[in-house]
């Protein structure tokens, strides 16, 4: 059992920032999510959005690093250890949030950068550069344990980038890409699995099959994806079991890396309970590594920045409808 707390190296950097011993919320979200019975955490190892320079930016332009947000990180991995939870880590993100793909793709230069920019993947000098990048923050030693990143005991899986697709690229582009950063990732932490971090779409069984890719990906958000919302409750139980079939014959695990409804939808809170009971029991079924749930967040964090938002709120029960979903991790861990 899961959770997705994507902000958690975000707030150690503004604890450290402060000066402060500790990062409270980091420790809440932990705590929590240990509480639910959570085993994984799923949170960015990746902060390259220029506008959050001075803040919690970890890369300020091409390989110029932020030490004060590097510790943020390296104070994930260890409270993370502390607390016996295990992290899935993605190294860079395809969407805009953090910096993403049209942020490498303008570092080096390039006309009219955009989101999700197919060239990312095929351009030699963006390639190149992620490549070294995640070299530096593979090999980086932890100034808070003095552990190396790429046998850190904390990590659970690094996943090749948050959400990659295949739009606007050549078939065999993106396996090509696949098989390239894989490799080196798993050079760099060969004692961790390495995941593709993607969604589930075509071409997954392809991209799951390199040597190096150890960890089945897929993330399921049926609103965002349009589907119909009559067919959403059977449409996710088809996305986990015909997925967890290819995994299997592929002989890799298979986590499902995010899934959620939103708050402020087209489902009451008992339509999405019945949803979220009924996909996680289909993952159990279906042989599954692991679900983690989108997003799981530390009580003053508020819902407003992502609709998805559930919690576990100091004072409550588990099942108290203020934590929305609470109860069901439970329940599931169990």
């Amino acid at each position: 059992m899961g959770v997705n707390a994507y902000y958690l190296q975000e707030e150690a950097t503004r604890s450290l920032r402060r000066g402060e011993l500790e990062a409270p919320y980091v420790e809440e979200t932990f705590r929590k999510a240990k509480a639910m019975g959570a085993r994984l955490v799923r949170t960015w190892a990746f902060n390259d959005a220029p506008a959050k320079r001075g803040d919690t930016a970890i890369q300020l332009s091409p390989l110029e690093y932020d030490e004060t947000a590097l510790r943020g990180l390296d104070l994930v991995l260890s409270r993370a250890r502390a607390h016996g939870v295990s992290l899935v880590l993605p190294l860079g993100n395809y969407w805009d949030d953090y910096g993403g793909a049209r942020q490498y793709v303008a570092w080096a230069g390039l006309p009219e950068p955009r989101e999700g920019d197919p060239r990312f993947f095929t351009e030699p000098k963006v390639v190149g550069h992620y490549r070294e990048h995640v070299r530096r923050l593979l090999g980086r030693v932890s100034s808070v344990d003095g552990v190396h990143y790429g046998a850190h005991p904390a990590v659970y899986a690094w996943e090749l980038l948050n959400e990659p697709r295949a739009k606007d690229l050549a078939p065999g582009q993106l396996r090509g890409w696949v098989d390239e950063v894989g490799a080196q990732v798993k050079a760099l932490a060969p004692g961790h699995l390495v995941g593709t971090g993607e969604e589930g779409f075509e071409g997954f069984r392809d991209r799951l099959a390199p040597r190096d890719i150890g960890l089945g990906s897929i993330h399921f958000f049926p609103e965002s994806w349009g589907i119909h919302p009559g067919e959403a409750a059977s449409a996710g139980a088809r996305w986990i079991a015909e997925h967890a079939e290819q995994a299997e014959a592929e002989g890799k695990p298979l986590l499902l890396g995010e899934f959620g409804l939103r708050n402020r939808g087209a489902f009451s809170l008992e339509e999405r309970r019945a949803m979220y009971r009924g996909w996680l029991r289909c993952a159990r079924l279906s042989g599954l590594a692991g679900a983690a749930v989108w997003t799981f967040s530390y009580d003053a964090r508020p819902e407003e920045w992502d609709l998805h938002t559930f919690y576990f709120r100091d004072g409550t029960e588990p099942a108290d409808p203020v934590n929305r979903y609470a109860d069901l991790l439970i329940e599931a861990a169990r």
